[in-house]
């Protein structure tokens, strides 16, 4: 309703959607009304663990990663909207490593070094190997239909 209220009153509208407790039927109803209201643009993400919960896990009849949102909105909207995505250039939280000694610290590749945080002491990066995989990831949810 938000994002209806925004595009009425004259201002671009992106509706964020996540798939934290969302099943089939509320996404597909929130799309609709976006449609029919004349908003295009949705940002479609996995979401946070609700509040309370350190691990996110999917909700029955739902979906388990952004990556399947944007191939359910092409299925069932085509090019409709314009879908966005979030990407981490430093590496996706879950993907991020603490370093616990020097040598791991001094085993980083150039790349490591680049995109590596270092906060109260502690070495924080997301692996080159781990890193292809979310880039890889990315690629897939450009490669079904965001960025369109």
């Amino acid at each position: 309703d938000l994002a209806l209220h925004m595009h009425q009153t004259g201002h671009v509208a992106n509706m964020h959607l996540t798939c934290t407790n969302m099943d089939v039927s509320i996404i597909r109803d929130a799309l609709q009304k976006c449609l029919d209201g004349g908003i295009r643009n949705i940002v479609a993400l996995r979401g946070d663990p609700p509040e309370g919960q350190s691990e996110w896990t999917a909700t029955d009849g739902g979906f388990t990663c952004a990556l399947d949102l944007v191939k359910y909105i092409r299925s069932e909207f085509g090019n409709d909207f314009g879908i966005a995505v979030a990407g981490y250039p430093e590496g996706h939280p879950n993907a991020i490593t603490d370093l616990k000694t020097e040598e791991e610290v001094e085993s980083m590749s150039e790349a490591e070094r680049k995109r590596c945080s270092v906060i109260n002491g502690v070495t924080a990066v997301c692996r080159d190997e781990d890193y292809r995989k979310e880039m890889d990831y990315l690629k897939e949810k450009v490669d079904a239909g965001a960025g369109e």
